[in-house]
């Protein structure tokens, strides 16, 4: 008997996750746009010149880009200061652009419980160019649990002692667990995903959700 006969919803397999094609249909799907909310803003002109040192608006705002954070293939993470208030937050640049990950975070909004949604990292708001995205988000100012590792590989015994292990693969398994709860599946766990500071956090950068939008 086919599982849908047992009365089983019908799963339908992804080869490949990250496909534009696949992701861009699925945001046409929902059923609320997310051009309609009010921290998603879109932009008729290029990602403008950001780098450290430099001042630029960004909405309503202007920030100070502080410094480089990292870097990869397709984004820049900056360490930027709003001049109006003084906080401190991530400034993500993304070429291409990356809506998806703004959407995987109002998921997280939407479906984690208030008690465990500080567990992951936060976007305040995500700015959609012609040729790239900025988003917009929290500080951790603690580097990351790949920077703990490599800071322990200095030390004279080179290994974080397994009382510390322990602590940090019973968070990692708590995150995990929270969102397979959620029907969210993450697709690139490794050390430099997890951000520490006075609480660590789950960097929700590649996640795919295995429920419909």
């Amino acid at each position: 008997m086919s599982p849908a006969g047992q009365g089983a919803a019908a799963v339908e397999l992804v080869s490949d996750p990250w496909d534009e094609e696949l992701i861009s249909s699925l945001l046409s799907k929902l059923s609320t746009p997310l051009t309609s909310q009010p921290n998603f803003i879109t932009w008729q002109c290029k990602v403008p010149s950001i780098a450290p040192k430099m001042t630029i608006k960004m909405g309503k705002g202007s920030l100070r880009v502080d410094c480089v954070l990292g870097q990869g293939a397709f984004a820049t993470v900056y360490q930027a200061t709003d001049l109006n208030t003084s906080e401190k937050m991530i400034l993500k640049v993304q070429k291409p652009a990356n809506p998806w990950e703004f959407y995987i975070n109002s998921q997280l909004n939407a479906r984690l419980q208030p008690s465990v949604r500080h567990l992951f990292n936060n976007i305040h708001s995500a700015h959609l160019f012609q040729n790239g995205s900025v988003l917009l988000g929290e500080l951790y100012n603690c580097g990351t649990l790949l920077n703990a590792v490599n800071l322990y590989k200095n030390l004279s015994d080179k290994v974080i002692p397994q009382p510390l292990v322990i602590y940090f693969t019973v968070c990692i398994l708590h995150m995990v667990e929270q969102l397979h709860n959620i029907h969210i599946v993450h697709a690139d766990i490794k050390p430099d995903n997890f951000l520490l500071g006075e609480r660590t956090s789950l960097l929700t950068k590649i996640i795919w959700i295995m429920a419909s939008p």
